[in-house]
């Protein structure tokens, strides 16, 4: 199976389909299929097309749950907003999917469910594995108190993903908290800090020296491009 894997798309369609297309991802053929490592929504304003896009191929996708899926279910089941869901984007992108919600009947539950909006919501996991790779967001469930390794980290319940999904990465690839003879595939942190934290003296997070291309090593490959900043979405791809 070849995996075209992206993340942190953040509402930016068509700069998706741009990046799927350079990478050769076809549509039509069977070996193909699309992973999203989290934070389909939120800051772009192309919600709808990305909705439509995997609704029509669901049998295409594999998607990871991410901390801006969090945001926006919890949104959802609350039913109303609050200063966080306009800081995050979560608010505009129910905006972008329903602007008539300003003067209508406020209910999110029932925007989200004709919006088709939590049906994608609802196909998310928390994480995806192949022989070598493991899919996340944030990170995998570690031992919190100490940065450490958690040999059980399959088994962990709601709370510590919803707790991984805010991990920084960057951290994790700090203290080396690798999976064995695995590749953990994240998104949620800009890849300019990974190339920064290897190299400092050549790379910069932000400025001149700023490189926005996937992180790839034996233990980890960042995907976030920032894309609010940079317009570009990263694809990967894998073979597996």
């Amino acid at each position: 199976m070849k995996y075209f894997v992206s993340s942190d798309i953040h509402g930016f369609f068509d700069e998706w389909q741009n990046a799927l297309n350079e990478k050769g991802f076809d549509l039509t053929n069977p070996e193909h299929k699309i992973i999203v490592c989290g934070d389909l929504f939120d800051r772009g304003r192309q919600p709808r097309e990305i909705i439509d896009f995997i609704l029509s191929h669901k049998d295409k996708f594999i998607l990871i749950r991410g901390n801006h899926e969090d945001l926006m279910q919890e949104m959802i089941d609350r039913n109303k907003n609050n200063f966080a869901d306009l800081s995050n984007g979560t608010a505009y992108t129910i905006v972008d999917l329903y602007p008539e919600w300003q003067i209508s009947e406020f209910d999110l539950k029932k925007i989200a469910k004709q919006t088709r909006l939590q049906e994608v919501l609802d196909m998310c996991i928390d994480f995806y594995e192949t022989e070598r790779y493991i899919f996340v967001h944030g990170w995998i469930p570690i031992v919190e108190s100490c940065y450490l390794y958690d040999s059980e980290w399959r088994k962990a319940r709601k709370e510590r993903w919803q707790k991984a999904r805010w991990v920084n990465p960057v951290e994790m690839y700090r203290y080396k908290i690798y999976e064995q003879n695995k590749t953990i595939i994240c998104g949620h942190w800009h890849c300019s800090a990974f190339w920064h934290e290897q190299n400092p003296t050549e790379y910069s997070e932000f400025g001149e020296k700023e490189n926005f291309e996937p992180f790839i090593t034996k233990n980890v490959i960042a995907l976030d491009a920032c894309t609010v900043y940079t317009h570009k979405v990263n694809v990967v791809v894998l073979e597996d």
